[in-house]
């Protein structure tokens, strides 16, 4: 067993080895939902299929167990967040049959740890979530953001049902168009866990991502980045507060640049260590957000897809670089522990799955920490 520790700044080698031993997730994990639930880590679906693992955080040693499989269809992308002591799975997308082609689901799958057991809620999707971003406060769960259903069933259907020397073309047709018109959700829709009802609370006052990083702090929200359409980010993080219900959207924020011009990361690892707010790494397209300016607005075609390494965080009110993250990794699950922000799953650059747990550990006079713990 050994313990390896990166340091974004120079700090001192810790010597608490066993409270940074974070066990790697049993199986490659991307696309998939991630939750805390009181002193327990659940996460599982995406690439890990209809897996469910639940890990004590108080427990020593730590380990991944698995739980009651999730027993509907295998979906990827879907949404979760947790309220009054259950776990809440929104959309995703799949295959009902092994015949159909790809495409959004609406239905809401409902996780009681207490039981061990997964339900199918008779509650809809109201908009395609596909991508969104969820945040619980009390007993409501809110939702950001979302692909567009019958735009996205529609191209799936019509690419995977047409002759291979169709599909660049459909492709093609599908990407090159203005942000807009891939009309994604809007607006914002609040869930109410105690009755099953869903509640608009209104529409966004900025271009409506996908793939944002989400940091609730008490009552209030931070979208950091994502897509404004597929390949093209946004550099901004959308600051909103919740109150009674009601929705109050603040000041944006941009990244500021690390070593080019910023693009904004999509699928990154986001959450608070202690007080502080934490974006890292994610992927991205160099070049993306000049070619859309200039007007070529399938803005990343011919970009290589970049897996970032950057630190983030949030102090005096500002985004700053703070480091970077031993290579670059994305699509993962991020987890706020006592210690810090666990990054669990995602993968490296060209989609390698990487299975190494990092803890980001984060103080005033150091700055970040990264550990991994290898068995």
């Amino acid at each position: 067993m050994t313990v390896e520790t990166y340091h974004c700044k120079s700090v001192k080698q810790s010597d608490q080895a066993l409270e940074l031993a974070w066990p790697h997730f049993p199986l490659a994990l991307t696309q998939a939902v991630g939750v805390r639930l009181g002193n327990t880590l659940f996460a599982g679906l995406g690439s890990a299929s209809q897996a469910w693992f639940a890990l004590d955080i108080t427990a020593a040693p730590k380990a991944w167990h698995p739980r009651a499989e999730f027993p509907f269809a295998v979906r990827k992308d879907a949404v979760a967040a947790a309220a009054d002591g259950k776990i809440y799975v929104f959309g995703g997308s799949g295959r009902s049959t092994g015949t159909q082609s790809l495409h959004q689901f609406d239905s809401i799958a409902c996780y009681d740890p207490q039981t061990d057991c997964w339900t199918e809620l008779a509650a809809r999707l109201p908009v395609g979530m596909l991508g969104a971003s969820a945040a619980a406060i009390g007993s409501c769960i809110y939702i950001f953001g979302g692909y567009n259903k019958p735009q996205f069933d529609q191209f799936f259907q019509a690419y995977e049902t047409a002759a291979r020397e169709q599909q660049a073309a459909i492709l093609y047709a599908f990407m090159d168009r203005d942000a807009k018109e891939f009309a994604w959700n809007d607006h914002v829709w609040e869930f109410d866990t105690s009755d099953h009802r869903w509640r608009d609370i209104g529409q966004v006052p900025h271009a409506p991502n996908c793939g944002s990083g989400v940091i609730v702090d008490g009552g209030e929200v931070f979208l950091a980045n994502g897509e404004i359409k597929p390949g093209l980010r946004t550099a901004s993080v959308k600051h909103g507060s919740i109150q009674n219900g009601e929705l109050m959207w603040l000041a944006d924020k941009d990244l500021p640049p690390s070593d080019q011009p910023q693009e904004g990361i999509a699928a990154a690892f986001s959450g608070k260590c202690g007080m502080v707010k934490i974006l890292a790494g994610g992927s991205n397209f160099i070049g993306a957000r000049q070619n859309y300016q200039s007007g070529k607005k399938y803005a990343h075609r011919g970009l290589n897809k970049l897996w970032r390494d950057e630190i983030y965080v949030m102090r005096n009110e500002m985004w700053e670089f703070a480091g970077r993250l031993p290579h670059g990794r994305a699509n993962g699950l991020s987890f706020e522990v006592e210690q810090g922000l666990l990054l669990v799953g995602g993968d490296t650059q060209n989609g390698q799955p990487c299975l190494e747990t990092w803890l980001l550990s984060y103080q005033k006079c150091t700055g970040i920490t990264i550990s991994s713990h290898k068995l």
